[in-house]
């Protein structure tokens, strides 16, 4: 490989490098993954507020055992190629970030055993060994999202069209948008209109990195 044109990818998780929607593998756990998929749906398409339908999918979700979490966090299914671009960015010299409204019990496992350099996520209260139905502040939002990548770009002293940022939802517009090149990985339809380049395979995007 030559040189990288982007020193920086910046990665949203649920549906992008994880198969699905890890909320929803929890919902199963409790038997509410029909309910909880179709407001992730939604709220993935841009038709509900991403924070309001992330408070009450939580909400939803309490009484579900740490114990339960932790196991489904070994059992996530990675997107086809996902260690293959974990990979090229190594090689490339590129830091990684992995940053997702999904939750720190489960994306630091993925970010961790896919080696990426920095996972931020929203993380959820316990009632001892239990989700208590809250998910702690500061919420990871649109803006969150994009705040990371500007940040990053900034320690690393970048602009941001140095950046790459992908993912698949509404709420991955804003980074999409603010990167010099913006992915949807098999992206809602707002998300493609928003973005640089579609693809429906994470090893697409290898040749576009250098």
């Amino acid at each position: 490989m030559t040189a990288a044109r982007y020193q920086l990818l910046v990665s949203d998780m649920d549906s992008t490098i994880a198969e699905g929607e890890t909320i929803v593998d929890m919902a199963d756990a409790l038997g509410i993954g029909a309910k909880i998929a179709e407001i992730t749906e939604r709220s993935m398409r841009g038709d509900l507020d991403f924070r309001q339908a992330l408070e009450e999918r939580v909400r939803m979700l309490r009484g579900l055992e740490l114990s339960t979490i932790k196991g489904i966090a070994q059992e996530v299914g990675l997107s086809e190629g996902a260690g293959e671009l974990m990979m090229a960015c190594r090689r490339l010299g590129m830091r990684t970030v992995l940053v997702s409204g999904g939750f720190d019990l489960i994306a630091d496992v993925v970010g961790a055993g896919l080696g990426f350099d920095r996972v931020v996520s929203n993380r959820l209260e316990l009632e001892g060994h239990a989700l208590s139905g809250k998910v702690l502040e500061p919420i990871v939002t649109a803006d969150t999202k994009e705040s990371v990548l500007l940040a990053e770009c900034q320690a690393l002293g970048i602009g941001p069209d140095r950046a790459v940022a992908m993912g698949d939802g509404a709420n991955d517009i804003v980074m999409i948008k603010a990167a010099g090149l913006g992915v949807a990985y098999r992206g809602k339809p707002v998300t493609r209109a928003a973005a640089d380049l579609s693809i429906d395979q994470l090893r697409d995007l290898i040749p576009h990195l250098s």
